[in-house]
């Protein structure tokens, strides 16, 4: 029971945010599909995968803090009493003990990895706490500062495998960690309705006519960048932007998500709950395997299909030959 309050308190469903270390592998796409089955692909990636772990421990103690910090508040929330430390299974004591260690192991890993790496951590620990302390007060750049720390997870995978983090990543990071944020807003004045401002005092400013706007800017641009970007790799092939077929199921997760924030699903204010909505899973199937295909096997899949059609339209031509076989001439 205790080693379970103290696995609750470092918040395993918030690790998914720390995922955007990995994302820099996809804004250098491979050349040929053949690359991704040979062993050297794989073992230039692997100082990922401590980043991740590296990530993790320190945002788990940032959180243990904030919890530690929030206590009076959380012990009063509907949903946020619960929690470990209000719910007395941790006490206060052992939480910033324990928080302390993950703190102090997140930052050894980090610096032995690489110690630009290392700085990324400590400039994310600098805007988390800044955030918990003062900036959470303040509307819009609460939500901004937030979108920041997953810029800086984002940044911290290209530092860490030492490649360029381009402008599409910062941007499209950033335009969507403001839906997000924007929208866990959104879910928790729905939420908690007129009590709202006596749980978060920047709800105080916010309404729900300024969040609207707020998500549908986001989600816009979010949907305009990502447009841009699949159209900058593959503008070498400037008639046939095969992979541009991505942006429209990209558009249609985002307005699914949207749609859910809007009639008050808890995914809204718990976001690592969309695996669990069909449609957001569906549509991230749908764009894995068009991107997969649009990527390695545009040509095959088109050839084939190619193939097919033409006997079957040289069988049906055949069949029912043209009245006016073109070019027409009287």
């Amino acid at each position: 029971m205790v080693l379970s309050g103290y696995i609750r308190l470092m918040r395993p469903a918030q690790w998914y945010k720390n995922l955007l270390v990995f994302l820099p592998i996809l804004f250098y796409p491979v050349k040929q599909l053949e690359e991704v089955f040979q062993p050297a692909y794989w073992i230039q990636y692997i100082p990922l995968f401590f980043g991740f772990a590296a990530l993790c421990a320190v945002t788990s103690a940032t959180y243990i803090i904030n919890d530690i910090r929030d206590f009076e508040a959380d012990s009063v929330h509907p949903e946020k009493r619960n929690r470990p430390l209000p719910s007395g299974a941790v006490t206060k004591e052992s939480a910033f003990y324990f928080a302390i260690i993950l703190l102090v192991s997140g930052l050894f890993l980090s610096f032995i990895l690489y110690w630009k790496f290392f700085l990324t951590v400590i400039l994310y620990i600098v805007t988390s706490q800044l955030y918990n302390s003062y900036l959470r007060k303040r509307a819009v750049i609460d939500v901004v500062t937030i979108a920041v720390g997953f810029v800086i997870r984002a940044v911290s995978g290209a530092v860490l495998i030492r490649i360029d983090a381009t402008s599409w990543l910062v941007i499209g990071v950033f335009f969507f960690a403001l839906i997000l944020g924007f929208g866990k807003r959104k879910n928790e004045l729905q939420y908690l309705g007129a009590n709202a401002a006596a749980h978060k005092s920047v709800f105080k400013m916010y309404t729900h006519t300024i969040l609207d706007h707020a998500i549908s800017m986001s989600a816009t641009w979010f949907v305009i960048f990502y447009t841009l970007y699949c159209y900058d790799i593959s503008r070498a092939a400037i008639e046939q932007q095969y992979i541009m077929f991505t942006v429209p199921i990209m558009a249609g997760i985002i307005l699914r998500y949207v749609y859910l924030i809007h009639i008050g699903s808890p995914i809204g204010r718990k976001p690592h709950l969309a695996v669990k909505d069909k449609g957001i899973l569906i549509g991230g199937v749908l764009l894995l395997v068009t991107l997969v295909w649009t990527l390695f096997f545009w040509g095959i899949v088109m050839d084939g299909l190619e193939a097919v059609f033409k006997v079957v339209l040289d069988f049906l031509e055949n069949l029912f030959p043209p009245l006016f076989p073109f070019p027409f001439t009287p």
